[in-house]
């Protein structure tokens, strides 16, 4: 019987391990059983609050004397920590960021190097055939500029031979032609033939 029901008298130090191990679960469902009520968690919660209400000045008075004597020792605060600590996690984020973006910059740069290559070799291969093209329209642009300064000398020869008969023509027609002689005065014999010629 007795071993049926887990007891040995021949074993008392399992015995009392035993026991042991029940008076431990019996205990532990109890308190399991009294945390997850509502009012248990209503009492922690008030004990919570009275305590931080209670403790806000001693805490306070704390912090002042801290505080103060920590400015005297010329030590940083714990506020002052904290906004160090932050600084340095956010700088430390941004050098992330940086080295980040530098491995993709690179890797970026060793994939495209032998692309941008080969665009700089096709550009100065381009570069030199406009060359070449600049160079020929130059030269024909320059007999352009030599032909047509032979057609202006051309058309100004033209102009100034078109306009010398012109220039001639009305020459003659300003001169002032010549006066008529004035009369000689009859002579003795022409005015007597008058005279006869006037008694007929």
């Amino acid at each position: 019987m007795g071993q049926k029901n887990g007891f040995d008298p021949n074993d008392p130090i399992g015995n009392l391990i035993k026991a042991r191990d029940a008076t431990l679960d019996a205990w532990a469902k109890a308190m399991i059983d009294l945390v997850n009520t509502e009012t248990f968690a209503r009492w922690v919660g008030a004990t919570l609050d009275s305590y931080l209400i209670a403790s806000a000045p001693l805490q306070n008075l704390i912090n002042t004397s801290m505080k103060t004597s920590l400015a005297r020792l010329n030590l940083p605060s714990r506020e002052e920590l904290t906004t160090l600590a932050r600084r340095v996690t956010n700088i430390e984020m941004r050098l992330d960021d940086i080295e980040i973006k530098l491995d993709q910059l690179a890797h970026a740069l060793r994939t495209q190097t032998p692309v941008i290559v080969e665009m700089l070799a096709e550009q100065l291969e381009q570069n030199k055939q406009e060359g070449v093209e600049l160079n020929g329209m130059e030269q024909r642009l320059a007999a352009l500029d030599h032909k047509a300064d032979q057609m202006l000398q051309l058309i100004e020869r033209l102009q100034q031979a078109a306009l010398e008969p012109v220039d001639a023509s009305q020459k003659r027609r300003k001169a002032p032609r010549p006066a008529p002689p004035d009369p000689e005065p009859p002579t003795p014999e022409e005015v007597k033939e008058d005279h006869a010629i006037e008694g007929f």
